[in-house]
């Protein structure tokens, strides 16, 4: 096994030049680690520092750097090897990251597994990722797959805290070697996990650290670091990158006890002195608004970034006059699971008072639109190094022969280089920072027998932005409830792809001369209250 525990020669930097990526051109960082493993070794300057924070668990540095290396040899052991697919599944939980960390040591492909999927959308994910290796929170049911060694968090804790002395070894790894999965809801089908080489990884996370001048060969020894409480899952690319980030700066990771609790998120701010908070906009809008704000002292919040859905103008607004400090970081951040990353963002003045605009394009990010209409917006379509290398399991390439890759989102940019997002091409519901994709919600409730017809969309919700809406068409001479539709796409979806909102009716859905769903007409014809007869 080649393995290696030293410093490579070349690390971060910022000139940006002209590569070669999936052989199209890309503009990449000149200067760059080639494996995830290595940020480990960058983390070493800050190993007497607190770094992880959870509950009335403290964890250091050098604690999670040996907790690391003692689960790395035990999971070489049970015979781990480099390449080979594992399974992380849990909610934000200090042995998520040792066990990521762990998984990278030891060179394998980390499939980030949603903890809020439906059993069936578990058994459907393993069966994709075959994991040789299950490693998750002992509160989730394991998934229906033969052949996997199963390891709980529980397990985890115990390995890590065993006070076994054991090297920090990495294996080595191409830069173009699978790191990474994260499911996407897609627009059909079942979620489908987008892999991410060990480049596109650490090239998204360059990019953020660039943007805001913490690249860790820029930072001296006694740099403060920043205490960033992450309230996104990091089993999405947001949660997992500010994680990402936080360690390489020396700063400290603060997670919720359990569940998210708008109480628990002011308790923190004020106890450990909160400097980022890295969310979605729904999460962000109900600690701003809970009626006890005011008794917290959350002075020490300057940073507040939200991503996941698009940010309501008059949330702006309120997160500016909630936390004084952050007036001028109140910022958005624009990006998509098939790009591996942020492709703009934006904070300040760039994004105040600009409804819709989501910052400038990253140093390697390229971005036109394609199709633009006389206003100047079309489909925007990203070219980056940070770009997917496809779906686990389908040859199909996402990007054209050029490299570009369609976001199904539609965009403008106005004349100083703002991008702004206008609306979507795609059949896609935000629900409360979740990707819900209509079709597939519609496909589980078509194989309802009582159900005709039924057309699936998003409803303005003022806390969770879109919530899941079904309209259904009941055949005639049966009968069925909200209740038992409701029951029958909850034992086959997230319970963030459930409808909340129902409209059962006799008669035939609008459609154009083709027999195309109208879906706008269905959305402005949705009755004041729950039709379910």
């Amino acid at each position: 096994m080649n393995t290696s525990t030293a410093l490579p020669a070349v690390r971060w930097g910022t000139q940006v030049e002209t590569g070669t990526v999936n052989s199209h051109p890309c503009r990449m960082y000149a200067e760059r680690p080639r494996a995830m493993g290595e940020l480990l070794l960058d983390a070493g300057r800050w190993t007497e520092r607190e770094f992880m924070v959870q509950g009335d668990r403290r964890v250091t540095g050098r604690q999670h750097a040996v907790s690391v290396a003692r689960v790395a040899a035990h999971l070489r052991r049970l015979g781990l090897q480099s390449g080979d697919p594992v399974l992380l599944l849990g909610f934000n939980q200090i042995e998520w990251l040792t066990s990521f960390w762990a998984l990278q040591c030891c060179g394998a492909m980390v499939a980030l597994g949603n903890a809020w999927w439906s059993e069936q959308e578990l058994d459907d994910a393993a069966a994709l990722v075959k994991p040789r290796f299950v490693l998750m929170a002992s509160q989730i049911q394991p998934p229906q797959y033969e052949g996997a060694t199963y390891l709980s968090f529980d397990d985890i804790r115990s390995i890590a805290e065993s006070g076994i002395d054991e090297p920090l070894v990495l294996d080595a790894v191409d830069e173009e070697a699978p790191a990474v999965v994260i499911f996407s809801s897609g627009t059909t089908g079942k979620a489908k996990g987008l892999v991410m080489s060990h480049r596109g990884v650490i090239a998204n996370i360059q990019n953020l650290m660039v943007m805001t001048g913490r690249l860790p060969s820029e930072l001296a020894p006694s740099h403060p670091g920043t205490v960033s409480l992450v309230t996104m899952p990091l089993f999405h690319l947001g949660g997992f990158q500010i994680s990402i980030m936080t360690l390489l700066s020396g700063g400290k990771v603060v997670f919720l006890k359990r569940k998210f609790e708008s109480l628990e998120v002011l308790e923190l701010m004020q106890q450990e002195r909160v400097r980022a908070w890295g969310s979605v906009p729904t999460m962000v809008a109900r600690v701003v608004q809970h009626e006890r704000f005011a008794e917290f002292d959350t002075s020490s919040v300057s940073s507040v970034q939200m991503g996941g859905a698009p940010i309501p103008h008059e949330l702006r607004e309120q997160v500016g006059k909630a936390f004084p400090a952050s007036r001028k970081r109140v910022g958005a951040m624009y990006g998509l699971t098939e790009v591996g990353g942020v492709l703009a963002t934006g904070s300040g003045d760039d994004v105040q008072g600009r409804p819709g605009c989501v910052g400038r394009p990253l140093s390697t990010v390229e971005i036109r639109l394609a199709n633009a209409d006389a206003s100047g917006t079309g489909e925007i379509m990203a070219r980056t190094p940070t770009a997917t290398c496809g779906y686990l399991g389908d040859p199909t390439r996402l990007d054209d022969a050029d490299g570009w890759i369609a976001s199904g989102d539609l965009g403008r940019f106005d004349d100083e280089g703002r991008l702004y997002i206008t609306g979507r091409a795609k059949d896609m519901i935000i629900r409360g920072g979740e990707n819900v994709a209509s079709v597939r919600v519609e496909r589980c409730l078509r194989t309802h027998p009582a159900v005709a017809e039924v057309a699936v969309v998003g409803l303005p919700h003022s806390d969770l932005g879109e919530e899941v809406a079904a309209a259904v068409v009941i055949r005639p001479g049966s009968s069925v409830t909200a209740d038992e539709l409701k029951a029958h796409a909850a034992s086959q979806l997230a319970r963030f792809e459930v409808p909340s909102r129902w409209w059962l009716r006799q008669e035939p859905l609008p459609t154009n001369p083709t027999g195309k769903v109208l879906k706008r007409e269905v959305t402005a014809a949705w009755p004041a209250e729950e039709v379910l007869a």
